[in-house]
């Protein structure tokens, strides 16, 4: 019954399978949080793929991005059609929309190419390899974006996130692509014998290694945690867009930090989100706000906040730390900034065409790494969007950060599933780097997960609050941390060396089903 299955042509009733992959993989990311289905949700996708000509293997692609990316960002309309025209929000969510399905079909008519050119046994590594590339490619450059990432949907399975530690996310994503690999070219009987063997042995190995070795790590513990508040102000859009706001959101802050610092004394850390204050530099000098020096020297707690900080003709996007008696000014400058919204080309003509009551693209990137010296302890801070990039948070445990924390205000996005992804990438971040990481949101998801991505404490949405907790420091070195995105250049290496055998070959093989 399979062999004839396999020898019957593709109709228009088979797009079904793309279609059924991309619900499948929309359901393993919130609100359902079925992680367990994306380590199957890619084999439809791939069947068809294996099966079709390239024109259709390129519709199969577009037909499983599509719903699979609508779900995943159609949250960021909320935020368009408030404050742009409703035609060209429209048409940046159709663009995005577009763009991430397109990168789909590229993988899928790669994936189509690669059946009609390679054995069985180089297949099953191919097919996780271009997954794998195709996921890395959407990460690197100025458009750089990667929500909706397979390796995601793993957040809540601590013990899968040891894999992070040596490969970095990119393993992860690439052994839940092989795992389907394998399974599907097996079940299909064209994989068998010696090469399965020598394809199970392979990815079990990678599997193996990269559960047990981060069990090798030592684990450098602290004698004792540093208590610490993080304060969810849940300031409105309308109050951090004006004047007059602004100081009813500073105020806010000062008050439930007073909060905080009463109902637990010993509290000598508190946290607030993504730009809760305005911040100017006055020839070489910046100081703080005096009504939080104040505060702190009252309370005697130092202060890690998000600020916007304008020096001269540039604007930064900063988290600040206030260390009572310390005159030292620490500040960390955003240097991942969001695309087209803080930084784009061509800024000044593109404000005057959108007719904006705010200014976009008005942000300058930073150009160093901060290592904050909370009263000898190292630390360190990010902010909101730069929390997607491994490769760049991963420097902050490299120059001896104890804790990263990630500031940000997702209030633009109400209390969609845009939160919970952003929530949930702090724990493949703390994983990676072997180092707790802890989001403070404005409005939610305030969240922390220890060195092994362990979640410790979440908030609600919409909540105005603040948190106590004992911030362990406890951390492990780990081989991503030290070498970076090694893993997707050697498996770049491995499809460009089967690009110059396919270009080699006297014939292209006949397609594998």
């Amino acid at each position: 019954m399979l062999e004839s299955a396999l020898r019957r042509p593709l109709t228009w009733k088979d797009y079904g399978w793309p279609l059924f992959s991309g619900l499948l993989l929309a359901a393993a990311f919130p609100p359902l949080n079925q992680g367990y289905l994306a380590w199957l949700a890619l084999t439809p996708l791939l069947w068809f793929c294996l099966r079709a000509s390239p024109r259709q293997a390129f519709a199969g692609g577009m037909i499983s991005g599509i719903p699979l990316h609508l779900h995943l960002n159609l949250y960021l309309a909320g935020v368009l059609f408030d404050h742009l025209r409703p035609p060209l929000a429209f048409a940046a969510v159709v663009l995005l929309i577009l763009y991430l399905s397109l990168l789909h079909a590229l993988f899928a008519l790669a994936v189509c190419r690669a059946g009609r050119l390679s054995g069985p046994l180089s297949l099953s590594l191919i097919l996780p390899a271009l997954w794998l590339l195709m996921e890395y490619a959407r990460s690197i450059g100025f458009t750089g974006y990667t929500v909706g990432y397979l390796g995601y949907t793993q957040w809540r399975y601590t013990p899968l996130l040891n894999l992070t530690a040596v490969f970095g996310y990119w393993g992860l994503s690439f052994l839940m692509a092989a795992f389907q690999s394998i399974v599907l070219l097996g079940c299909a009987g064209r994989l068998r014998g010696k090469a399965l063997r020598a394809a199970a042995v392979l990815v079990g190995l990678l599997l193996a290694g990269g559960l047990l070795l981060p069990e090798l790590f030592r684990v450098q513990r602290e004698n004792a945690p540093i208590w610490t508040a993080l304060i969810q102000g849940n300031s409105a859009p309308d109050e951090i867009l004006s004047r007059q706001g602004k100081e009813l959101i500073l105020q806010r802050h000062l008050e439930l930090t007073r909060q905080a610092a009463t109902a637990e004394p010993r509290v000598k850390l508190v946290v607030w989100p993504e730009t809760v204050v305005d911040l100017y530099v006055h020839g070489q000098a910046a100081a703080h706000r005096p009504e939080m020096t104040a505060l702190a020297r009252e309370l005697g707690v130092s202060i890690l906040y998000g600020a916007r900080l304008k020096a001269g003709d540039f604007l930064y996007n900063a988290v600040v730390l206030l260390t009572p008696g310390n005159d030292h000014f620490q500040a960390y400058y955003k240097r991942r900034l969001v695309p087209f919204v803080e930084y784009f080309p061509l800024e000044e003509a593109l404000n005057k065409l959108l007719e904006l009551d705010f200014i976009l693209g008005s942000y300058t990137a930073g150009e160093e790494i901060t290592i904050f010296d909370l009263a000898g302890t190292p630390i360190s801070g990010v902010v909101c969007f730069e929390s997607y990039f491994g490769d760049y948070t991963r420097l902050f445990a490299r120059q001896g950060g104890r804790h990263l924390f990630v500031l940000t205000n997702d209030v633009w996005f109400g209390e969609t599933i845009g939160l919970d992804q952003h929530a949930h990438v702090a724990a493949i971040r703390a994983a990676e780097t072997g180092a707790g990481v802890t989001q403070v949101a404005n409005s939610g998801i305030t969240i922390s997960f220890d060195y092994r991505g362990r979640e410790l404490l979440r908030s609600g949405k919409s909540e105005r609050a603040f948190f106590i907790l004992p911030l362990d420091l406890s951390r492990r070195k780990t081989i991503y941390t030290l070498a970076g995105d090694y893993f997707p250049a050697l498996w770049g290496l491995f499809l460009l060396a089967n690009l110059i055998v396919f270009r080699f070959k006297a014939a292209p093989k006949q397609k594998i089903f």
